[in-house]
């Protein structure tokens, strides 16, 4: 079966209140859908928290979409590597989210065509996987509602809960997250996310105090380029290092392999390669005997970590919800992928109508 068309759609979501870590007030989605010549429909996408998607709009569309109009599906992995190699002048940060959207409704339109749910078709490891609750701790909230938060999570069954860290300093930091673990009580796996705001030496002081807490996993305390204070880091820290969402790509993940700089992997399919990538990734993973814990999105990604030996969590964070029909179940801290073929995201078409920015204000 043949490609028959491309297309793609660039969204623009208001979110309101600042959302996570980053503060980020604003998603940009670029959606694709891609049909093959019976007219069967996969889709994909990738996302910005910063702008600029239009970047990556024009690179799929100039670059890869006639390239792949025509293809047969069974040859997407090796035209997959020639997109990578045909943009690899053009660095990753516009051009690998492009072809991350582009893979990510071939795989959804493949299950589609052989009538599978998505983590079946890449071969389930597990049926189900654990579930951690990110997206209800900011730095914006007051120590009441920052606790109440990670509260709210595990009254609704989660066994795990990921709170921010970095921006109030270590000792207003920790007294929150001493806070919550009093609360939650010892039974429930506390991480922690300090989304690249420390240099090496807080970061050594915060991970000294996280031993304390009894903290799962001290999250991209550096920036993401750092992958030698990562390392030095890693070497001395009481709690695992965990970083991935940046990086793009398995030969960016391979420099923190090679150096032992992570416990954790957070790789993130729309940003880092697609289905494709992310999986070579989590292989990569299996072989250093680190973990796998994707980024964001758990519709998603909740087929990547059951089709992964060394997937753990998936991570819950509102991020599409405005465009989706439906949200991921999650019940007892557990999820399951859903069982229609494909990947089985609900795309909300109205909203995707109503948020569409015109290709005169791309």
């Amino acid at each position: 079966m043949k490609v028959g068309s491309v297309r793609q759609r660039l969204i623009q979501v208001p979110l309101g209140a600042a959302r996570g870590g980053s503060g980020a007030t604003s998603l940009q989605v670029l959606h694709v859908t891609v049909r093959d010549t019976d007219g069967a429909a996969g889709t994909g996408f990738t996302y910005s928290l910063t702008g600029g998607l239009t970047a990556a709009r024009a690179i799929l569309g100039e670059v890869m979409t006639p390239l792949t109009a025509g293809m047969d599906l069974l040859d997407w992995v090796r035209t997959w590597r020639t997109l990578w190699d045909l943009t690899h002048r053009l660095g990753r940060g516009a051009a690998l989210p492009a072809l991350s959207a582009l893979d990510i409704a071939i795989w959804d339109l493949r299950a589609h065509r052989a009538g599978l749910p998505l983590f079946r078709l890449l071969g389930a490891h597990q049926d189900a996987v654990q579930v951690y609750g990110s997206g209800r701790s900011t730095h914006a909230m007051t120590d009441a509602e920052f606790v109440a938060g990670a509260v709210s999570y595990v009254d609704e069954g989660y066994r795990a809960v990921k709170l921010r860290a970095g921006a109030l300093g270590i000792e207003r930091d920790i007294a929150r997250l001493a806070a919550v673990r009093a609360e939650v009580g010892p039974g429930v796996a506390l991480m922690v996310d300090c989304n690249e705001r420390l240099d090496l030496a807080q970061a050594h002081r915060l991970a000294c105090r996280l031993g304390d807490l009894d903290v799962a996993w001290l999250e991209e305390p550096l920036r993401s380029d750092d992958v030698d204070g990562h390392a030095q880091l890693a070497a001395r820290s009481p709690v695992p290092i965990a970083v991935g969402e940046h990086l793009q790509g398995r030969f960016e993940v391979k420099q923190y392999l090679d150096r032992h700089a992570a416990a954790v992997l957070t790789p993130d399919a729309p940003l880092t390669g697609g289905v494709t990538e992310w999986l070579r990734i989590a292989t990569l993973a299996e072989a250093s005997s680190v973990a796998v814990s994707p980024h964001f999105l758990p519709e998603l990604h909740v087929h990547l970590a059951a089709a992964a030996a060394a997937a753990t969590f998936v991570e819950h964070f509102p991020l599409l919800d405005d465009l989706l029909e439906e949200t991921l179940t999650v019940r007892d801290g557990v999820a399951e992928p859903p069982a229609r073929a494909g990947h089985g995201i609900q795309w909300d078409k109205a909203a995707l109508d109503r948020f569409e920015l015109s290709p005169r204000n791309c």
